[in-house]
């Protein structure tokens, strides 16, 4: 079986295909991903090949500037909606159908999987008369973000002579689901063949980090992702984290400097350390509510405090703080006094680490990728 994984040049829309894609490869199947050129060296560190369709970082990020400008002027609850038309409606989908469908027809894959964002996909799969498998990479997407991009689309389905499929053809075919059911993900329409894939699995740290993390001190892993990562975002959280009476364990990623924020004695700071090798030994997690780093704390039954700053970020944040298992906080009450009360609270507060092992719990029933795989083959 050949199977084309397409996505848009983000980790947090390639890292949650990575388990389904190896799925296949064990079973003996031929992955590919089609994605943006300047990504091919960050999906080859896994053992993909690459075909390169769509618009680099670089060349999203000059496109994308007018609208910022504009976002910042907008609600946040409202945002997102605003955000994924102009970005994946109206900027990364046409840029990448051309590319997508030449390699669709050249390389004449048995099925196409994409992510929630990738909207070029359905119409290249369905020109081209290939199943296609819809993968979330988190709770799926609001109704409002639809409603908001599906008419942007349009066109693009009618260039390749066709006619435009409900909901921009995101359902066209099985639906990929690594949203916890307590979490209230949104809703595909009725009759749609839905398979939960489990996001996540618990692990063990390895020994280095065992011995580096055996204290008596809880540990409190700290992360904001790739995207809303500044410096000084990392200068109140190091401030805030480091005034609780445990280990912390700081990851600023590839473009920020360890060494340039000065941590406290007691705090662990480098650019990238594997989520799996410290979870496991961890009693709670600060981030920004990206998904992936939320189903990864969450797998392993831990509690949440959230500071989103934009994309699904929201939306996260407040399912978990209303399934009981995080504390949100929003700007402008991100303080330093907001943030240490907070990690003070899910650290003491046994609740918070309940509702977040009910969870975890929902998520270990879930389908592993080797079941999936085995159900679209």
């Amino acid at each position: 079986m050949r199977v084309l994984f397409s996505c848009t040049a983000s980790d947090g829309h390639f890292m949650p295909l990575v388990p389904l894609a190896r799925a296949f490869v064990a079973r003996g199947d031929e992955v590919v991903f089609a994605t943006a050129g300047g990504f091919a060296g960050r999906v080859g560190g896994f053992g993909f090949d690459v075909l390169p369709a769509g618009l680099t970082v670089v060349e999203l990020n000059e496109r994308y500037a007018p609208f910022r400008e504009r976002l910042a002027t907008i609600p946040f609850d409202e945002r997102r909606a605003h955000a994924f038309a102009w970005r994946f409606a109206g900027l990364d989908a046409p840029a990448k159908v051309a590319g997508l469908l030449d390699h669709a027809r050249s390389w004449a894959p048995d099925l196409i999987v994409h992510e929630s964002s990738d909207l070029a996909a359905p119409a290249v799969a369905t020109a081209v008369e290939v199943d296609s498998a819809h993968h979330t990479f988190g709770l799926g997407l609001p109704r409002v973000c639809l409603d908001r991009a599906v008419p942007a689309l349009e066109s693009l389905w009618h260039k390749l002579g066709l006619e435009p499929e409900p909901h921009g053809g995101l359902f066209r075919g099985t639906y990929i689901d690594v949203g916890p059911p307590s979490l209230m993900p949104a809703e595909p329409p009725a009759g749609t063949h839905v398979v939960p894939l489990r996001p996540a699995t618990r692990g063990s740290a390895p020994a280095e980090w065992q011995e580096r993390l055996g204290g008596d001190k809880p540990v409190v892993y700290v992360t904001l992702g790739t995207h809303f990562n500044g410096p000084d975002r990392f200068a109140l959280l190091l401030e805030a984290v480091g005034a609780v009476d445990c280990t912390a364990v700081v990851t600023v990623g590839a473009d920020q400097d360890p060494a340039a924020l000065r941590p406290p004695a007691h705090m662990i700071v480098e650019r990238y350390i594997p989520q799996a090798d410290v979870l496991p030994l961890t009693d709670a997690v600060v981030c920004h509510g990206g998904s992936g780093s939320m189903l990864a704390a969450l797998a392993h039954g831990l509690p949440l405090v959230l500071l989103p700053a934009g994309a699904d970020q929201f939306e996260n944040a407040g399912a978990c703080s209303r399934a009981g298992a995080a504390i949100e906080l929003r700007p402008p009450s991100v303080t330093v006094d907001s943030i240490r009360s907070a990690v003070t609270s899910v650290l003491e507060d046994g609740t918070f680490a309940e509702a977040a092992e009910g969870l975890a719990a929902e998520i270990e029933r879930m389908l592993t990728p080797a079941e999936v795989a085995a159900i679209l083959s």
